[in-house]
């Protein structure tokens, strides 16, 4: 689902705001978030879904990675930060989810 049927089907949910209201919300909604996400060790819970974070992890650079980026850019640092960016759904969404994967499988 892109950001246009995201728009178009919360303003039929909510007849009352036009759509390009409800798209400055979610534009407002995903600015305000991204900022939070920058920043180190924080995490956005969205009620009834799931948890956005983002977490770091230094890593020593050895064998062919170090190999490699000495190749790359000539020399390699002893350790580069590894970024993950995880997604934690909430009980439901993660039965619903886990459901639609169950019933792909049988198919």
């Amino acid at each position: 689902m892109n950001h246009r049927q995201t728009v178009q089907a919360v303003a039929r949910r909510l007849p009352h705001l036009q759509r390009h209201q409800v798209a400055e919300v979610l534009e407002v909604a995903a600015e305000v978030w991204a900022t939070e996400l920058a920043k180190p060790g924080s995490a956005i819970s969205l009620i009834n879904l799931g948890r956005l974070q983002v977490e770091a992890q230094e890593l020593r650079v050895g064998g062919a990675v170090r190999d490699r980026l000495a190749a790359q850019h000539g020399t390699a640092p002893e350790k580069i930060r590894r970024l993950y960016y995880r997604f934690h759904p909430f009980g439901w969404l993660r039965d619903l989810v886990k459901e639609g994967y169950e019933t792909t499988d049988e198919s």
